[in-house]
């Protein structure tokens, strides 16, 4: 989300509205006519170990982050049908640099803003775009949103953060459902949820949008319950317990990662990644230069929670710990879930988006979740 959100004029009823009216439908001749749009500076926060990319520092500039995610994506589109996008780095750069050609249909300003999408969307739906690409987190989700057009989207993940179900589990996975999507007559769409976080950093329920039925698209992000499984609290207890004495440890974001950081005895961070010496906080809310200079020298370990809903370890809201960050860490991580959580999960499996396919490929296999005081669940990790 880049400054300008929320000054589209759009009200969040409308588009719920609009959304809701649209489920289920199929929609006749599909990837005739795709829209691609970029958020350039989607996902530049997360290393920075910012909650978004909103507040980048003006000399921050774009690092090919969602370009890299982008062309990823495009490796399923193929040549079938005909594509449009927005000028230079909102979509025309990336799809020129992979070898797509395109009809530039929209030109932002030269330093994009959230006005920018909406334009850029309204623009692609009337150009006649049956199904609009949008890369970016669950800020972009909102610009898109915010236009209110009768168009189906599919979100390529390139945020600090992505609660929201529009978005597909990966880039991989973004590109198998365009592969599937060009090679259909129809396609069946249904209504998924945009969620972002509030000010105070709670998630909450902006709106719908309709995407395509399929899979490869990850659900949205499971609102907490409170008292959802009170053994979890033994769980955490015990290995804060056992954490208290470790050299160097890296606790990520998250509700239940929070706890543990209390347990430890400091105040921690809701959304940051906090590092302890010995049960000590010796760093909060760290960006992944800091991380890196910390572990640099000692093989951290490394404490992880679980994102409800979606299942996601690695890759959504913890950017910090980068790929090189998890070449230096031990493993396996310390997993801390409810069993409730655990089995509400999407094919029983959680998920690995490090930014890095070998990285992703060397954290996939089992892992023992602690759901209770000497209680755990095996679940499979794998590459999202």
């Amino acid at each position: 989300m880049r400054p300008g959100v929320g000054q589209s004029g759009i009200s969040l009823w409308q588009n719920v509205q609009i959304a809701h009216n649209m489920l289920p439908i199929r929609t006749k001749g599909l990837c005739v006519r795709l829209g691609f749009v970029v958020n350039p500076i989607a996902g530049l926060g997360g290393p920075l170990g910012l909650k978004g990319s909103d507040d980048l520092p003006a000399a921050v500039g774009a690092t090919g982050h969602a370009a890299a995610r982008a062309a990823r994506a495009l490796r399923g589109l193929g040549s079938a049908g005909t594509v449009m996008t927005s000028a230079g780095a909102m979509g025309a750069d990336v799809l020129g640099a992979a070898g797509v050609a395109a009809r530039v249909v929209h030109s932002g300003a030269l330093q994009s803003r959230a006005r920018d999408t909406t334009d850029a969307v309204r623009a692609l739906a009337a150009a006649g775009c049956e199904v609009i690409v949008f890369v970016g987190g669950d800020g972009t989700a909102r610009d898109v949103m915010a236009a209110a057009v009768p168009v189906p989207v599919l979100g390529v993940p390139a945020g600090v953060k992505m609660h929201s179900g529009v978005f597909a589990t990966s880039p991989a996975a973004a590109a198998a459902m365009l592969a599937d999507i060009a090679a259909q007559a129809t396609l069946t769409c249904v209504d998924a949820e945009v969620i972002d976080r509030d000010g105070d950093g709670s998630p909450r329920l902006f709106g719908m949008m309709r995407v395509p039925a399929m899979p490869g698209r990850q659900p949205a992000k499971a609102m907490a319950r409170q008292g959802d499984d009170a053994r979890l609290h033994g769980a955490i207890a015990a290995a804060a317990a056992e954490l208290a004495t470790v050299p160097l440890l890296v606790v990520g974001p998250g509700a239940t990662m929070l706890a543990l950081k209390q347990a430890l005895g400091a105040a921690g961070t809701l959304l940051g990644v906090d590092v302890f010496a010995d049960g000590t906080l010796v760093a909060a809310d760290v960006d992944e230069g800091s991380l890196w200079q910390l572990c640099a020298d000692a093989a951290p370990r490394l404490a992880l929670g679980v994102i409800g809903g979606q299942g996601f370890l690695l890759g959504r809201g913890n950017q910090q710990i980068s790929a090189r960050v998890l070449a230096q860490t031990l493993l396996p991580p310390v997993v801390l879930a409810s069993a409730a959580k655990l089995a509400a999960l999407p094919g029983g499996r959680l998920l690995v988006d490090a930014g890095d396919e070998a990285t992703d490929a060397r954290l996939a296999g089992h892992v023992a979740v602690r759901t209770g005081r000497r209680q755990t669940m095996m679940m499979r990790v794998t590459p999202a």
